[in-house]
């Protein structure tokens, strides 16, 4: 009887202990799943920057090429003036 008492307190225990495992891995599982979404969010964050950073940069590179024309064209004026 003493060998049957053993057994059920043995299965009690791993019963106990698959119930403990298993809530640890739903809890894994679930640290899991929020690490992803926080990973999708900060992507698509990451891409919405990029976007600005690219629309920023043709922006710039715009102003840039109209400076540059402003100055040619002023250049060119003041060279005109000069000849006269």
């Amino acid at each position: 009887m003493d060998r049957l008492a053993e057994l059920e307190k043995l299965v009690d225990k791993l019963l106990e202990e698959h119930k403990k495992a298993k809530e640890e891995n739903e809890q894994l599982w679930k640290q899991i799943n929020e690490a992803l979404s926080k990973i999708e969010k900060l992507d698509k964050e990451k891409r919405e920057l990029e976007t600005l950073v690219e629309t920023y940069r043709n922006s710039m590179n715009s102003l840039i090429q109209k400076l540059q024309n402003m100055i040619n064209v002023t250049e060119s004026v003041y060279e005109e003036k000069r000849e006269y």
